[in-house]
């Protein structure tokens, strides 16, 4: 996967983006030995990805296997693409643009639009999140949908975002390098009530 570059000097990652995806077979064009015709395959999801010149750090598939696509160290480009800044973040105090730049971008395999989660794709995107959250200061996790309104909308109703931010908060206040850790915002939590 080639589409990524560096992050600009002294960034800080302190922002996750989930995303949702899948490959239905008219969108995607590549060999069809490439491809096995199914919307959920990673071989579909990776050529689509590649197809539209996008990545992301990870993709997570329906059984729960992380592929690692892009090093954290480098930027991926998951929202928008490489030099477009439009995407801001979602919060009243915090509207930067060029989410790239300081953001690890997280792909779940879906079977189609609005996303249908599975249980091992919440265990490993938990497991993963918390693998991030001790690498790097994350503040926000946010939705694709909420950081591009109107333009994007995974990972989609679906989503379990409870779910997520309780396993997040849980494994921040056991683990003892987390103590000093800003508490990690979720653009849900900022949209109730604005919908």
């Amino acid at each position: 996967m080639a589409h990524y570059n560096l992050r600009p000097d002294g960034v800080v990652i302190d922002t996750v983006v989930i995303h949702s995806m899948y490959a239905p077979p008219s969108s995607v064009v590549v060999p069809p030995r490439a491809c096995s015709g199914d919307p959920t395959s990673l071989e579909a999801c990776l050529a689509l990805l590649d197809q539209n010149g996008v990545s992301a750090h990870y993709v997570i598939a329906r059984d729960g296997n992380i592929t690692s696509l892009v090093s954290e160290s480098f930027r991926a480009w998951h929202s928008r693409s490489r030099d477009e800044p439009r995407d801001q973040m979602p919060f009243s105090d915090d509207s930067r643009a060029g989410i790239n730049d300081f953001s690890i971008g997280i792909e779940l395999i879906t079977s189609g639009e609005g996303g249908d989660f599975l249980e091992p794709q919440y265990s490993a995107l938990t497991a993963l999140l918390s693998g991030i959250c001790s690498r790097h200061p994350i503040s926000a996790i946010v939705a694709h949908e909420h950081i591009a309104p109107g333009r994007k909308t995974d990972p989609g109703p679906q989503f379990d975002w409870q779910r997520i931010a309780a396993a997040v908060r849980e494994w921040v206040s056991r683990d003892p390098t987390q103590s000093s850790h800003t508490p990690i915002r979720f653009s849900w939590e900022e949209r109730v009530g604005k919908e």
